[in-house]
């Protein structure tokens, strides 16, 4: 399995087992997340993510990946539940490494990003 590969799948599975030091663990302490016109800053990931696996327990399926070495491409599906009704959207994520920890991610979902 090629890294870009195996780093997302580490980050998957950290998510899906929403545990934010598995997550986290593959982030530069400075990287940014970026959703629509929503940015967290470095320094704000685990509250970000705490905050989403409480609410609305969002879990993600891999799709596809493209490796281009420092940028790394991967269409997902993500599944979440809210006010008791669940449901799911496609995504694209663009994940910029440095170091080989993501530094940027930003995430294009198909539909609103709203809730």
């Amino acid at each position: 399995m090629a890294f870009a590969e195996e780093l997302l799948h580490r980050h998957i599975d950290a998510f899906n087992a929403a545990d934010p030091d598995r997550l986290l663990a593959d982030f530069t302490p400075s990287a940014t997340w970026i959703t629509g016109d929503y940015t967290v800053p470095g320094g704000e990931l685990r509250s970000f993510f705490e905050g989403a696996m409480r609410s609305i327990r969002p879990r993600l399926a891999l799709t596809r990946t493209i490796d281009g070495g420092n940028t790394v491409v991967a269409e997902m599906t993500e599944t979440w539940t809210h006010g008791g009704e669940s449901k799911s959207a496609t995504l694209v994520a663009v994940f910029d490494l440095v170091g080989g920890k993501i530094d940027r991610a930003k995430i294009y979902r198909e539909g609103s990003a709203d809730v």
